[in-house]
């Protein structure tokens, strides 16, 4: 009877360090308010009618602050959380593209009213959403250009929300 309180000791203890040793923090929410207040920003600017400017420097912030947690991620909670956040800049920045396309285009009339010009900084977009393409002519060359409906940047602002919702979850969890 004296040699097994021993060796349930020894078992007890082994099963605490081992439970002790798989126990991680949740995460450091503190941490996290700057690129949340950034994305915040984002988003609101926005729905409050940013200028394409304004909207640049908005997304530049976003990104400064989640390259100034790179490599400051502590649990799993947290990486998931900043991989969220990456993915959310990097819809923006897409939207962004799009919207400077846009606007570059606007001054020469040769894109129609709605559309976007497809260039090469384009193609990598309309590939990763699988947005449908419209093939033109420009008639005094006789090449071909494509274009996408300017309705993409809405479905790209909306894919952003989605991205929100995402990391509402991480961060409630």
């Amino acid at each position: 009877m004296q040699n097994r309180k021993p060796v349930l000791s020894l078992i007890l203890m082994f099963v605490l360090f081992a439970c002790a040793c798989s126990f991680e923090p949740d995460m450091d929410r503190g941490k996290f308010k700057k690129v949340s207040g950034a994305a915040q920003a984002v988003k609101s600017s926005l729905s409050e009618g940013a200028s394409y400017e304004q909207f640049g420097r908005s997304l530049e912030a976003l990104s400064n602050e989640i390259a100034a947690l790179e490599g400051k991620v502590a649990t799993r909670k947290e990486e998931e959380l900043i991989k969220a956040y990456t993915t959310l800049s990097e819809v923006y920045q897409d939207g962004h593209t799009l919207w400077r396309v846009k606007l570059e285009f606007v001054p020469f009339g040769i894109v129609p009213e709605g559309r976007i010009y497809v260039s090469q900084d384009v193609e990598p977009i309309v590939f990763k959403y699988s947005f449908p393409v419209e093939t033109h002519l420009y008639k005094p060359t006789g090449k071909q250009w494509k274009s996408i409906s300017e309705d993409a940047i809405r479905i790209i602002w909306r894919n952003a929300d989605s991205q929100h919702k995402i990391i509402g979850e991480i961060t409630d969890n």
